[in-house]
């Protein structure tokens, strides 16, 4: 790469109003001075375009009909000119040197594709709620654990993008999850240990009844897809498929909450029975706080907290 090459950073914006000021201002106020920021209204209901029109001329911006966060990405993914690559969601403000960070790095190292920080959890008033150190990359992890390492101020090579074509547009909720899978099978991740970036939980963010049970179809159809692909098949990954369908089952479980007690019951037993040491030892304690008796019966309840008497392990904090 040139000595500061141009980063290309893309903010889709759906009715985020109160927080897209704020989001576009840590990204215009970076110490990097290289930066093509592409934001895009995907048919905004709120004043999302009267923000955007304060910033004509220090920012790209266009606004389209509804597309949905993973088509309105890969517009932007299509006028990005940059090396580098990052994705910054319009309520999820970056911190200082996120970016000159993230070129520092893959300026530095030519192997890797993809790096990615610590960051913080934050309020609506983005006061901070806790601090995530994240794991250092292991893709086998990622696969295994159905956890998505990467999160918050990523950036990434454009020939990822150009590679996998973008984010795939059959996921409404996961498809950065798949993105990340798929192009872990393309280069190698970096953890930046240095807090760079924040994501925001509030209650506009949180997932409706509808929005869990499709999620929860999304994580199981995700590991389907990433197993029949033919670069997987020669694989170390494929040591790990029991688990990787176990965690998404688990995950799928857990996403749908109250809102459909007969499926996640089905999700809880396939997680189970794909895993069992997993879920019978490690995962006991999260198993037997999450669950109640009547998704799996007071016999195999009784039976888990038999287990948990004769084989204890250490309670969750």
């Amino acid at each position: 790469m040139s000595g500061s090459p141009l980063v290309s950073v893309i903010t889709p914006a759906y009715n985020r109003a109160p927080f897209l000021k704020e989001t576009i201002e840590s990204v215009i106020s970076q110490d990097y001075p290289n930066v093509q920021y592409i934001v895009l209204d995907d048919g905004s209901t709120d004043n999302t375009r009267e923000i955007l029109q304060q910033y004509a001329g220090r920012i790209r911006w266009e606004s389209h009909t509804n597309l949905g966060e993973t088509k309105t990405v890969n517009k932007g993914f299509s006028m990005a000119g940059g090396e580098i690559v990052g994705v910054v969601n319009s309520d999820d403000p970056l911190l200082p040197r996120a970016i000159s960070a993230a070129v520092d790095v893959l300026g530095a190292r030519p192997d890797i594709a993809v790096v990615y920080p610590d960051w913080d959890m934050i309020d609506a008033e983005g006061q901070k709620i806790e601090h995530i150190q994240t794991h250092e990359y292991d893709y086998l992890n990622m696969l295994r654990w159905h956890h998505c390492i990467p999160g918050p101020g990523t950036f990434f090579r454009k020939w990822v993008v150009d590679r996998l074509a973008g984010r795939d547009t059959q996921f409404r909720y996961v498809a950065d999850f798949d993105f990340w899978l798929r192009a872990g099978l393309l280069g190698q991740f970096l953890r930046v240990p240095q807090t760079l970036a924040t994501f925001r939980w509030h209650a506009d963010g949180a997932s409706s009844k509808e929005q869990g049970t499709v999620m929860a179809e999304e994580h199981i159809r995700l590991v389907r897809k990433i197993f029949s692909m033919n670069n997987l098949l020669a694989h170390p990954a494929k040591a790990v498929k029991r688990e990787a369908f176990g965690s998404a089952y688990y995950i799928a479980a857990v996403t749908l909450g109250t809102s459909s007690p007969d499926l996640q019951k089905t999700y809880f037993r396939k997680a189970l029975a794909l895993s069992p040491i997993k879920y019978l030892f490690e995962y006991r304690p999260r198993l037997l706080n999450l669950i109640a008796p009547e998704l799996f019966g007071p016999r195999t309840l009784s039976a888990l907290k038999k287990l948990d008497a004769f084989f204890p392990l250490p309670r969750p904090s």
